[in-house]
Order: C-alpha cells, then sequence, then structure tokens
C-alpha cells in the first residue's frame, strides 16, 4: 500500500477512534459565547462530545448553542446562566449543573473582559477580578468534589503569552488595586493570578486522578476590543494584522482539552502551538499558596 495512503488511513482511523472515546464525554466552558470560549466549545463539540457552556443571558446562550449545533453537527450542546462577577451566582450555577450531571470530564476557565474604568460589584469585589480570576477559583472548587471522581478529567485554564510571564508581579496586599487602578494592571493581574492558580492547583491534585493545566490561546476572533474599548485601542487592534487576520478556532484549547492521559501533564503551561513552556520557576509556590487562602477568604465572605 502506497505510504501516503496508509498514512491518510491511519490519520481517519485515530481521528475516529478518539470521537468515539470522547462522545460521552461532558465539557463544562466558561466564556462559551464569544471569542476563546466559544471557539472551544466549537471545536470540543466537533469531536462529538456534550458541551455545556456558560452564558451571562438566556438570549445569548440559546443563540451560541444553534451555531455551535450548525457548525459541529453535535446536538449535544447546551447552556446555563451565570453571572460570573457575582460569586453568588457562580456558586448557583456550580449547584445547578451537578444537579443536571455526576461527572465534568472537562472545566474550561475561558472567561474574561476587560474594564477600562474601576467598577465594583455589589459583593464589593473588583469586577475586573472577579470575572477574569475569582470566578475560576470559585468555580473550579466548587465542582472538584465530581471532577476528582471523574477519569482523567482536567481544569484548563486561559493565561496570556509566555513572553509576559517572565517577571510576574502581583500585591497580594492589593488585589482589588484599591490604590491605583488601570485596565493594563487589571490585566495583568488577573493573568498572573491565573496562572498562579493553575500551578497551585495542580499541586493540590498530584494525589488524585485530576490535572490542572494552562494554556495560551494566541490570537482568537472575540468582542474584545469592541464597545467601550478606548479608540486608541481600537485603532491598534485596527492597525494589527495579527488581529485582522485573527482565526475563530483555537486549537491549543481544544488540545489540551481533549488530549489523552492528561495526567502526565498535569501542571504544564501550552503555547498556541501546544509546545510545552516551562514557567514553573517564575512563579514562587509561596505566593501561590497565599494567593488561595486570600481568595478562599474573599469568596467566603460573599
Amino acid at each position: 500500500m502506497n505510504t501516503s495512503v496508509f498514512s491518510l488511513l491511519r490519520t481517519f482511523v485515530v481521528t475516529k477512534n478518539k470521537k468515539m472515546e470522547l462522545k460521552d464525554r461532558t465539557y463544562l466552558i466558561t466564556g462559551g459565547t464569544s471569542g476563546v470560549g466559544k471557539a472551544i466549545a466549537t471545536g470540543i463539540a466537533k469531536t462529538g462530545a456534550n458541551v455545556v457552556i456558560v452564558s451571562r443571558t438566556t438570549s445569548n446562550g440559546q443563540q451560541t448553542v444553534r451555531e455551535i449545533s450548525e457548525k459541529s453537527a453535535n446536538r449535544k450542546i447546551s447552556f446555563l446562566t451565570a453571572d460570573l462577577s457575582l460569586m453568588k451566582s457562580v456558586g448557583q450555577l456550580s449547584t445547578e449543573f451537578k444537579q443536571q450531571y455526576n461527572q465534568l470530564h472537562g472545566l474550561v476557565n475561558a472567561a474574561g473582559a476587560w474594564y477600562f474604568k474601576k467598577e465594583m460589584t455589589s459583593e464589593g469585589i473588583d469586577k475586573s477580578f472577579a470575572i477574569n480570576y475569582l470566578s475560576h477559583f470559585v468555580l473550579t472548587n466548587n465542582l472538584l468534589d465530581i471532577i476528582e471522581t471523574t477519569d482523567d478529567a482536567r481544569i484548563v485554564t486561559v493565561a496570556g503569552a509566555p513572553r509576559f510571564m517572565k517577571k510576574p508581579k502581583i500585591d497580594l496586599n492589593d488585589l482589588q488595586l484599591t490604590k491605583s487602578y488601570s485596565w493594563l494592571k487589571a490585566t495583568n493581574l488577573a493573568m498572573f493570578a491565573r496562572v498562579y492558580f493553575g500551578l497551585e492547583l495542580a499541586d493540590r491534585l498530584q494525589n488524585t486522578s485530576a490535572s490542572s493545566m494552562l494554556f495560551h490561546p494566541g490570537f482568537v476572533k472575540s468582542n474584545l476590543g469592541k464597545g467601550a474599548t478606548p479608540w486608541w485601542l481600537k485603532l491598534m487592534f485596527l492597525l494589527s494584522s495579527d488581529v485582522r487576520n485573527a482565526p475563530d478556532t483555537c486549537e491549543s484549547g481544544v488540545y489540551v482539552a481533549t488530549k489523552e492521559n492528561a495526567k502526565s501533564t498535569n501542571g504544564k503551561f501550552f503555547d498556541e502551538k501546544n509546545n510545552i513552556i516551562e514557567l514553573q520557576n517564575k512563579f514562587e509556590k509561596s505566593i501561590g499558596k497565599e494567593l488561595w487562602l486570600l481568595s478562599e477568604q474573599l469568596s467566603s465572605k460573599r
């Protein structure tokens, strides 16, 4: 048999077998109505898996479910509603999910938003910190019980580009940026906090069958940079060929969420090309542990 033909047949068989393995799996994806979250949800849906996205509104949830179902030819797509800026709502989301499902093979923490002016939630938490970090922390911890009892389960958390991770700085005494606020400070704080969280979570999952991984999605078409975004940033996006030509897929996110034997890469960081980037030595374990305790304290007061 021709080598190229054999290679194609082998790829077809492997892909078909993987789809058969994934069709009974369940994934929960935050930020699933746009950008990175929607791209990952669509990619996972194409494997035949059961996909649940989180939407802030019913209308967006319904519309996105229709779109993903059409693109993936998968009817096992559904949504749950939650306001991820409010930890009470995140708690209700966790409860509702566990009422409907008793397994969770993959939790994808992909929700994110930009706030150019400081806003506080009704629970007294900085809105950027709440959505971009604390919601991931609370949702993950609330679902750990069913994640740890699911075979080859993983928590996948979106992070930033590796080049921004060389000197992570985080002020544990001012997690809500009460002293000085800017969009860039808030974005960096949440980005570093998510990585510290993902690495500390990996340590805590060492003696379980579950795993925690981080990934950089690369450029993916999203709603970030629209709406209330300052004119100068909109102009930067308009002039950037990377942003203009950004795909509506996220291969790195789908790969990490669906790869076999996730436990073998517990605590690893993947770039947009699925390469493992060693970042652990840049993030002090003591800071990750303290951030975890502070996050517990902050979320428990709500």
